[in-house]
């Protein structure tokens, strides 16, 4: 009954989003599936209960956004246009690009938080207290190159982020005004990638900041952009789909320096260590308990029983936060990147296990299962992904499944150097150099994928009922396949 009733609350919302009736339907939709309950019951009990879940589930899924409260803060909003000043601890760790920082922060007495987008120097750290002067302004959509817009105010919305502050002056006051145990954790991951950087040259020692971290300060525009076009930015961003595809590459090649339970704990203990450090932010914590279940699918073998705990974890995130259903680009990629990985990866690693792709991709270091998941992955959120950047990268089903087995290498040997640079520079030299040659590598497969002739196709904005249509054919072809296995399974027991 935990699918229908996910499904089910999950309609509600996306209901009660489109049309806004308000809790009255809600509870309209509860009484009409009381009472087909009872007319029904005495002659199938067991379609009475479907019908009263999932009439309780919509009710839920519509009380749950009719009652969500994302209106601005009234007294900031009388402020628009107008210079404000006011003190306020940062407590949300920075957001460092190229050129410009981001600091989330909460004026004092406000629902509503604001967005700080400011010079990149000075540097302000977590804890800092800060006394802050500008114009307050209203974040406005954007259109991205290839005709695709973005809606911004939703997706900060969502976090209750209502006003922007356009580079305000910001004076230094006071630190140690966060929580000390999340300093002490920020304080080591700066010591990490400060260490890395001493031995590793740029920009091989942002990519792992990147891979490592999810921090890419000094990549540099051009090699993003080449990450883009070779569909390779998912390694260098802080997302849910590269959390999970990361983790399903540790779990594999830890297995295959031991046994399983001790590749399912390295992963487990890697994506652990990794939400703590980069801040246990929402978006962080979702997109490592999908990858938890991504793993725990691999290990388990079972893949209903991994199914079932994703549709768990998604209804309680969605409990918390509805609106991500709709405005998380990493929820969206996490939820769907982990869906794909249980129901087609055994299947892809069937196929490449009977045909004569076994020649080629082998059981060695983890590489077919590395694979099979890879492709898995990438061909689920694929309908996601071109409605998101409005074009589709052909070369990336080539590249993803050559540079994914490295970057599980890349992320020890990052990891390794910045450790025991700690202790001494000179012991991390040689981990240092080793994990210079691996990103370089990345990096050449990269620059290489990217200037491919028509490696990149823009297609423009991807309408809803497109990507409705895709997944119901992928919906199509997985129940075929499955038929199709059950039958084989079938007459080769009858034969047996």
């Amino acid at each position: 009954m935990i699918y229908p009733f996910v499904v089910s609350f999950t309609i509600g919302i996306v209901f009660e989003e489109i049309f806004h009736f308000g809790w009255s339907i809600g509870f309209f939709v509860l009484i009409l599936s009381s009472v087909l309950t009872l007319v029904i019951w005495r002659d199938n009990s067991k379609l009475a209960k479907i019908f009263f879940i999932v009439g309780i589930a919509l009710c839920l899924g519509v009380l749950r956004m009719a009652f969500l409260d994302v209106s601005p803060d009234q007294s900031l909003s009388q402020s628009i246009g107008q210079k404000i000043s006011f003190e306020v601890a940062i407590l949300e760790e920075p957001d460092v690009r190229d050129t410009s920082a981001r600091y989330t922060v909460r004026p004092i007495s406000s629902k509503s938080l604001v967005l700080l987008i400011a010079n990149r120097f000075p540097e302000f750290q977590y804890g800092d207290k800060v006394k802050v002067s500008g114009k307050l302004d209203l974040p406005k959509n954007f259109e991205s190159d290839n005709g695709v817009e973005f809606d911004y105010i939703s997706y900060l919305s969502k976090d209750k982020i209502h006003f922007l502050i356009y580079y305000p002056q910001i004076e230094k006051i006071g630190s140690g005004e966060g929580n000390k145990t999340i300093s002490f954790l920020y304080s080591i991951k700066n010591i990490f990638i400060e260490k890395i950087s001493a031995v590793v040259p740029e920009p091989n020692s942002s990519l792992l900041g990147g891979v490592i971290f999810g921090v890419k300060q000094s990549l540099g525009q051009e090699l993003l952009d080449d990450f883009k076009k070779a569909g390779l930015i998912h390694i260098v961003v802080l997302s849910g789909y590269n959390i999970t595809i990361i983790a399903i590459g540790i779990f594999y090649l830890a297995s295959f320096l031991g046994k399983r339970n001790i590749g399912f704990a390295i992963s487990a203990v890697s994506i652990i260590l990794f939400a703590v450090m980069v801040g246990l932010g929402a978006t962080v914590i979702r997109a490592c308990i999908m990858a938890l279940i991504a793993i725990l699918a691999r290990f388990l073998g079972r893949p209903a029983d991994a199914l079932r705990w994703l549709f768990i974890a998604g209804f309680f995130m969605l409990i918390w936060n509805p609106l991500i259903l709709f405005y998380d680009p990493s929820f969206q990629l996490s939820f769907m990147a982990t869906l794909g990985l249980i129901l087609f990866s055994p299947l892809i690693l069937s196929f490449i296990s009977e045909h004569k792709f076994q020649k080629f991709i082998t059981t060695k270091f983890g590489l077919r299962e590395i694979v099979s998941s890879t492709l898995a992955v990438q061909f689920f959120v694929l309908p996601i992904l071109i409605r998101m950047s409005g074009f589709v990268s052909l070369i990336s089903f080539i590249i993803n499944p050559i540079v994914l087995p490295l970057v599980p290498w890349a992320m020890a040997l990052g990891a390794t150097t910045g450790a025991l640079g700690i202790f001494s520079q000179i012991s991390s030299w040689p981990f240092g150099a080793l994990s210079y040659l691996l990103t370089q590598i990345i990096i050449s497969i990269t620059e290489f994928g990217a200037r491919v002739p028509f490696a990149t196709i823009s297609i423009g904005a991807l309408p809803l009922w497109v990507v409705f249509i895709w997944y119901l054919g992928y919906a199509i072809l997985f129940y075929k396949i499955n038929k199709k296995l059950k039958h084989s399974n079938k007459l080769s027991s009858r034969h047996a």
